[in-house]
Formats: structure tokens, sequence, C-alpha cells
């Protein structure tokens, strides 16, 4: 089975919790790569605090459209992400 997740390169290859969890570390560690407080990051997304609260917390996981959202505003603002498979053990 593979999932997407976002993975930056300063971030651990191997984190512990399931891929949700990954990817509310990526998007954590891509606001504070900005400076950027949740409510400006939902806000530069258009979507609400709620949103990128759960995201980070691992509780909701973005859609497909969200991550590409998510992917492109990191590309226009220089931080580095890449997307990659995630293999079942």
């Amino acid at each position: 089975m593979n999932n997407e997740q976002i993975v930056t390169e300063e971030t651990p290859r191997a984190l512990d919790g399931a891929p949700g969890e990954q990817l509310g570390t990526v998007i954590r560690y891509l606001r504070q790569q900005l400076g950027m407080t949740q409510e400006e990051l939902a806000q530069a997304l258009g979507i609400t605090v709620g949103t990128v609260s759960r995201w980070e917390k691992g509780r909701f996981r973005p859609s497909r459209l969200a991550r590409a959202l998510i992917l492109e505003f990191a590309r226009t603002h220089n931080v580095s992400v890449s997307m990659r498979p995630v293999r079942s053990s």
C-alpha cells in the first residue's frame, strides 16, 4: 500500500506514528521555517486555523488537493519539500 507524505531534507526519515502524524510534523516544520503562526498559515492557504491545528496534531490528514497547495506554498516560499511514497513494512 502506497501513501504519499511530504518530507523535508531536515525532517528525520523515520518518524514515529501514522502517516498523518508525519504530515503534521512536516506542516509544523514548514510553518515554523516561515515564522508563521497557525492563523497566518491558515489565512495564506485559505483554510481555518482549526484545520491547520488538526493537521499538525495528526488528527486530520490533508486531502490530495490540500497537499498540492501546501507543496506549492512551500515552493513559492523557497522551503525545500518533496513528495515520496511511504512503503509499508
